[in-house]
Formats: C-alpha cells, structure tokens, sequence
C-alpha cells in the first residue's frame, strides 16, 4: 500500500492535469506510455513497475502537464526512503538556489576551460605543415620534369616512322644487292678511326647473324657489304647517319651507347635516317618479278 507522500505525489499529478483540461489519452499520445500505467501513476499504484520505469514515467507525465519533473522526481525518491517532506522541500530549494546554480555554472565554466580543446594555433600549425608538404611535392615534381628535359628527353631521339615511296624504294633497289666485297670489319673501323673524333652521334653495329649493311654518315657512304655473324662496327658523324639493313632481325644498334628498339624484323628489309633528335623508319618491299609493289608504311 502506497505511503501518505507517494499518494500526495499522486494527487498533484493528477489534480495539476484536471486544471489544464489534460486527458490521460493525451498524454499517453504525446508521450507512447500506456494509459493504464499513467491511471497507475495518479491512482499511487507506484509498484506496477520497477522504479527505474516508473521514474521515468512520473518525469513524462510531469514534464507534459508543465509541472518541475526534477522536483516531482526528487519527492518521489524521498517518499519512498521515508524521509519527511520538509527534507524534499530543502533539498529542492538548494538545487534551484541562486549560489547553487552560480556554483554550477562556475563549475561547468572551470570545466569547459579544463577540457577546452587546444587554441588555434594547433591549427595553424597543421595547416603550415600542410603547405610545406604542398611546397615540397611541387618542388619535386619541379626537379623530375628538368631531369626529364635536360637528361632523358635531351638524350633520346624522338622515334618517327614514315612512308616509303615506290619511287624511293627503285631509286635505292641497288642498295639492298648483297655483294661479297670489302668483307673484312677492320677495314671499316680503320677507316671509322680517322674521322672527326668531336662529331656528337656514335653509331655502334653489332650482327647477330650473316647481314646486308649499308652506312652512311652525314651523306658519305662509309660502308656497303655483307658482315658475317658477330661482327662489330662503329661510326661518328656530327649531323646524320643513313642506315640500311638486309635483315633487320638480326642487327643491334646503339647510338650514343643506347641501344635503338624496334629496328624490325627478321627478314625485313629496313632504312634508318638518325639525327640527334630523330630516328625515321623505312621498310621497304622490294619489287618481285614482273611486279611492282608499293612501300610498306609502318
């Protein structure tokens, strides 16, 4: 059986709803508690549900009908201790007085100041350190783009492949005749070594089987013949070289000590015109009996 103070809790609930023309189903609406737990709640019939419930229950109806839902809260702790009401009275009065919530707000303050996040110089900071990385990585990709420029793209030629015109290709048909003459490698390296030394491309011919070559450099033709396999050849020029081999398979070329990729393949017939900033490809198709074919364009 409910004490006298839990049944005046109850009655203030339930007098305070009647002056407001409140109903039950109302608030029951506005706060999804069953009815029969808010007729509980004015009937005193506190024992329905745990006290955790309950509480809970009492803050809503309170809260709903404008009544302190700390205060009802804090009478209904104290009727069910036993402890008399003028206990609730004074405990309630010193919660709401004027020091007590100076003090809290003086204790919220000191708090916010102790748990207060860093000034914003944390901030400035990161964000210095963010523009340093940004400086940084500009400066770096700076640098890789002059290594580019000066030192890949300034030693690599540009690599362009061309057409052969018919008429080209029977202009130079005598230059794909295999002829037995002149056979001897040192003869081509003795006559190599005394050329001008300062000219700035170095072409190096390395045979990997039995091939047709023709070199020309800087207009002069330096040699013409079949080389036998592993044979080794190295010109200077200082503005161009001409190249023609039999067998494009089986030729390895370097220039300026890099070797050339893609000279073709084996069995094709190809032409190289090398400056230092260009190698053209030419493959030509030489004309078979009674038939005349165009240029193979690559």
């Amino acid at each position: 059986m409910a004490s006298e103070a839990l049944k005046k809790i109850a009655d203030e609930l339930k007098n305070a709803r009647e002056e407001k023309d409140i109903s039950l189903q109302q608030i029951a609406s506005k706060t999804k508690i069953d009815t029969k737990f808010l007729r509980a709640i004015e009937n005193a019939n506190f024992e329905i549900l745990p006290d955790l419930y309950m509480k809970a229950f009492i803050r809503e109806f309170a809260q709903y009908i404008d009544l302190d839902p700390n205060a009802i809260i804090q009478k209904f702790e104290n009727a069910k201790q036993g402890k008399p009401e003028e206990a609730t009275v004074t405990e309630t009065a010193a919660e709401s007085s004027p020091e007590t919530m100076t003090e809290e707000k003086a204790g919220k303050k000191f708090d916010s100041i102790e748990t207060a996040p860093l000034p914003a110089s944390e901030d400035v900071k990161t964000k210095k350190l963010n523009t340093n990385y940004v400086y940084v990585g500009t400066i770096a990709v700076l640098v890789l783009i002059l290594v580019y420029i000066l030192f890949i793209k300034g030693s690599s030629p540009d690599i362009v492949q061309e057409s052969f015109s018919q008429q080209t290709a029977n202009q130079d048909k005598p230059r794909y005749e295999m002829t037995e003459q002149n056979n001897n490698p040192s003869q081509v390296n003795s006559s190599q070594s005394n050329s001008n030394m300062s000219d700035s491309l170095r072409l190096s011919v390395q045979t990997l089987s039995r091939v047709w070559v023709k070199v020309a450099s800087d207009g002069k033709i330096i040699t013409q013949q079949v080389y036998q396999r592993d044979s080794k050849l190295h010109f200077a020029a200082s503005k161009n070289f001409s190249v023609t081999v039999g067998n494009a398979g089986m030729v390895k070329l370097l220039l300026n000590n890099k070797q050339i990729q893609n000279i073709g393949k084996t069995g094709e017939i190809r032409n190289l015109y090398i400056t230092p900033d260009t190698i053209r490809y030419y493959t030509i198709i030489p004309p078979t009996k009674n038939e005349t074919k165009p240029a193979k364009k690559n």
